[in-house]
């Protein structure tokens, strides 16, 4: 009789083990978005606004752009791609452009989120990437990036 009370106690710990590692697990495939806020001009027209975020939307969703970004980061060996073309078609699906706003010393202020939809365990590459996009977002409209402290 204590066998079996001793092989169920084991069982019971091996249950609750496998259950711990389960739901971490799944913790780790659950969305978790990085983006970086750009502050607009409170100033700007709500059309303004929207017209500035779909031209954003539509020049980062260049094959070309993306293409070079998965190339200077080495997308396709962390994704597990096959090529860099493959790594900027992901990209191109991760991407978000989007209204929102952000808060700063002075208060809250609107702002452009860019950044990339991703896993709790990509949360660090999302982040690099958002910061890489941050950069091709200075480009595109022409803006020279503040200087790093």
């Amino acid at each position: 009789m204590q066998r079996w009370i001793a092989f169920g106690l084991v069982a019971m710990v091996l249950m609750m083990a496998g259950a711990s590692y389960g739901e971490w697990e799944y913790r780790q495939s659950r969305p978790v978005p990085m983006w970086v806020p750009l502050p607009l001009n409170s100033e700007l027209s709500e059309a303004r606004r929207k017209e500035i975020v779909t031209q954003l939307k539509t020049e980062l969703a260049r094959h070309d752009r993306l293409e070079k970004i998965s190339t200077d980061m080495n997308l396709a060996k962390e994704w597990s791609l096959p090529s860099p073309d493959a790594a900027a078609d992901q990209l191109a699906k991760r991407i978000f452009v989007k209204l929102g706003d952000m808060e700063t010393p002075m208060g809250r202020v609107d702002a452009i989120h860019v950044g990339l939809k991703g896993t709790r365990r990509d949360k660090e590459l999302s982040g690099k990437i958002s910061m890489r996009l941050k950069d091709e977002v200075w480009d595109i409209l022409g803006i020279t990036p503040p200087k790093q402290k």
